[in-house]
């Protein structure tokens, strides 16, 4: 399907098309001539503005006051034009999105803003859902949400939270996308600890010059287990050298065939509070189909020996709409991970984004995403949503991504009193995260201006070994507000 949009305002073109593709999935926008043309103006009138999005005879119109302030006019602009465009292509289609008009990766921050003008949980939820058309579900997710986070949300001033970035696997899967590699025959591993660790000094030096101190720590990637047990002890123990041990250290050990009794002795001996154990599906023909290496039947080992060996803290990943795989075989994923009682259970929507096997095998198949998709892709979390709260879990966190199965979420779940304080800080953006490694982003926030500042390393590995310290006095240059000299 080929879809035309006419603007008169380009700035907001982007914003536009991610309302179209709630509605059409994987459309294909051409200049002119297309399958639907839609056709946006915008006007001032009066002290008003008005976004008309037409398509023939049909149209919807949105007028708001012009604010103060040139940043909450460009908001007002932009919500008023997606709303009036989803009004518009909710008439031509008959569908309506579960999370309505919006786009953003953070539907959460829309509750907190709601809740800081004095509004209650309960208002804030229903002007999601009635300014935005949310579904009752996804608003009440989001209610939830909040309420799972309270007093955990705003972190200690004089803290910040640790990320660190081991950038190998075992094998990419197909959906993968990430600053990630396969550890290959393991030339880069050593030259690239050499270099982390170099970050790391450069990096705890900056803290104690600010007189910062660790929250929370959370070692990803990649597969932090797909390198040596003597590699990984290095990252580790510097890290805890460095930094201390904090609340809590997460580390993923995600690929059930990287985990071995060695190194989860490793792990324990140097304080790990908790692991991530990734099965992604129970079902063999599945896991070959995206590339992993391992089998049911080795994650099932794998968190029997996490156990074994002490660790009552364990987290398990799981995506919905792989390919291949209908409701039924995700609800038997699901059935198991709940009978295995891990602490928390992070559901992910595939994304399938460029840079990844299996976008470019959709590409060259003439494979799209539709509505219908989309719609079993949601039936798919409502299942794991009531299933999981079922048996007792609480959704804690939310986050979307670009390219997802019907724009829809993901979701972490836990055990009462067991929220993974990083993944909180992280995805509602109110903690400070230095981060360390190939493709890392340290995030910094400044509240007095109301304004985050990232910093991203390198994502090529070699390049990152070469650049080490380039990037450490990056870093240090926009955390002690230096950079604006230098462009100066």
């Amino acid at each position: 399907m080929t879809l035309c949009l006419k603007t008169n305002l380009e700035p907001i073109r982007n914003e536009l098309d991610d309302v179209i593709r709630l509605f059409y999935g994987d459309v294909s926008f051409v200049t002119e001539g297309g399958d639907v043309t839609l056709t946006h103006i915008h006007a001032e009138n009066g002290g008003q503005y008005s976004e008309t999005l037409s398509c023939g005879e049909v149209s919807c119109e949105k007028t708001t006051d012009i604010p103060p302030g040139e940043l909450e006019r460009k908001r007002v602009i932009k919500r008023a034009a997606k709303t009036a465009l989803f009004l518009l292509l909710k008439q031509l289609t008959g569908a309506v999105p579960p999370w309505g008009s919006l786009t953003g990766i953070r539907p959460t921050r829309l509750m907190y803003e709601a809740m800081d003008e004095g509004l209650s949980v309960d208002e804030a939820q229903a002007r999601i859902r009635d300014e935005f058309f949310v579904s009752p579900e996804k608003a009440g997710l989001l209610k939830t949400i909040v309420n799972a986070q309270k007093g955990l949300i705003f972190p200690p001033a004089d803290s910040f939270d640790l990320y660190i970035h081991i950038p190998f696997c075992a094998t990419r899967c197909a959906y993968c996308s990430f600053a990630t590699g396969e550890v290959g025959d393991g030339r880069l591993v050593v030259p690239y600890v050499d270099a982390l660790l170099r970050e790391l000094k450069a990096g705890a030096a900056l803290m104690r010059q600010l007189g910062l101190k660790m929250r929370a720590g959370y070692v990803g990637g990649g597969t932090p287990t797909a390198i040596p047990a003597f590699q990984l002890e290095r990252i580790l123990a510097a890290a805890t050298e460095l930094f201390g041990h904090g609340e809590e250290f997460t580390v993923e050990a995600g690929r059930p065939d990287t985990i071995t009794p060695e190194k989860l002795e490793m792990l324990k001996r140097l304080d790990v509070t908790r692991i991530s154990v990734n099965p992604q599906t129970f079902s063999d023909d599945t896991l070959r189909r995206i590339g992993r290496a391992h089998s049911c039947e080795d994650t099932l080992r794998a968190y029997s020996l996490a156990r074994e060996y002490g660790f009552d803290d364990i987290n398990m990943d799981l995506i919905a709409a792989l390919p291949g795989e209908d409701l039924d075989a995700f609800s038997r994923t699901l059935e198991k991970v709940i009978s295995l009682r891990p602490e928390s259970v992070t559901v992910h929507t595939l994304a399938v984004k460029r840079a990844s096997k299996l976008y470019e095998e959709r590409l060259l198949s003439g494979q799209t995403r539709t509505r219908s998709d989309a719609d079993g892709t949601d039936r798919m979390l409502s299942l794991a949503l009531s299933s999981l709260t079922g048996s007792g879990y609480v959704p804690y966190y939310l986050y979307r991504q670009k390219h997802m199965a019907g724009n829809l979420e993901n979701t972490g779940y836990c055990l009462p009193g067991r929220q993974c304080l990083y993944n909180i800080g992280n995805m509602e953006e109110t903690q400070k995260v230095l981060a360390f490694g190939a493709g890392s982003i340290s995030k910094w926030i400044f509240p007095r201006e109301k304004r985050i500042e990232r910093s991203a390393n390198l994502r090529n590995v070699e390049e990152y070994i070469s650049r080490t310290d380039e990037m450490s006095l990056k870093k240090r240059k926009i955390i002690l507000g230096e950079d604006s000299h230098e462009k100066a």
